[in-house]
């Protein structure tokens, strides 16, 4: 295993701790958000849409670092 796929994974890890926490903190403190109701009115009331999202991205990216390091041709 070399550096890149070490830091895809460590990449993956964080982002999956991060938007796990948005997404656990938003199911356990439920709210109504100017009449949008559900997990968006959740993540609204919250303000953890916009974390979630780059958490999200963050979590792809690093996915992406793995799967280009796995299966790079040399």
């Amino acid at each position: 295993m070399n550096k890149k796929m070490v830091f895809g994974i460590l990449v993956t890890v964080v982002g999956l701790v991060f938007s796990a926490f948005c997404f656990i903190y938003t199911i356990m403190n439920p709210c109504i958000y100017n009449g949008i109701g559900g997990l968006m009115g959740s993540f609204l009331g919250a303000d953890l849409l916009v974390p979630f999202i780059i958490s999200t991205v963050v979590m792809c990216i690093g996915l992406l670092l793995c799967f280009v390091e796995a299966y790079r041709k040399n």
